[in-house]
């Protein structure tokens, strides 16, 4: 069966971006662990902002994905039940994706992180990744009927990524954990108010 190369050049690019940052990985480095030639490297990608934002896009997919089928187990397991119980099921998928092997940080955060200017491509795909999200977990209150007064989504999203920020900066594997009691706090709040 013949390899994909583009897809080859993507996936190695996904691991030594997440892994070493996108401006510490050159792309003679993704080329070679790639074991591709550079002909072929910039047959696929003009640039290396190119690959970046094409590794992001297929990041966004494979996350999306990812987190869309392990919310829909959690929350058949255990939160079915539950007023938002698909938050409570995202938070459990959190904290296994904090706590696998591979985990990095936000390849989105990360990117943002390192590409400040606002307007540059790959900051507005990252931000575009994370409104995306904050979409879902907005669309996850109002299927709950739970009001949206006072910013809750914005505040859950906050939550989140500041889990995502503490389990990637100081390894608190358990910060999904924390999260999920936070939320927890949330929404109890924004009930009692209405």
């Amino acid at each position: 069966m013949a390899v994909d190369k583009r897809q080859l050049v993507l996936e190695t690019a996904l691991k030594l971006f997440s892994e070493n940052g996108f401006h510490a990985t050159g792309i003679d480095k993704v080329q070679s662990e790639s074991k591709v030639s550079k002909t072929t490297m910039y047959k696929y990608f003009k640039s290396k902002d190119d690959l970046i934002l094409e590794v992001l896009k297929m990041r966004h997919e494979q996350f999306d994905g990812w987190m869309s089928e392990r919310i829909d187990f959690h929350y058949a397991e255990s939160f079915s039940t539950v007023p938002a119980g698909k938050l409570f099921a995202l938070f459990e998928a959190l904290h296994e994706w904090f706590n696998c092997e591979t985990f990095c940080g936000c390849n989105f955060i990360n990117a943002c992180a390192e590409f400040t200017d606002d307007d540059h491509p790959v900051h507005k795909l990252s931000t575009e990744h994370k409104l995306n999200f904050a979409g879902f977990i907005k669309e996850v209150l109002e299927e709950s009927s739970i009001p949206l007064e006072g910013n809750l989504a914005l505040q859950i999203c906050i939550v989140i990524d500041g889990a995502i920020v503490c389990a990637h900066t100081t390894c608190q594997k358990q910060a999904a954990k924390v999260g999920q009691k936070m939320l927890k706090v949330l929404l109890d709040n924004q009930c009692n108010m209405s």
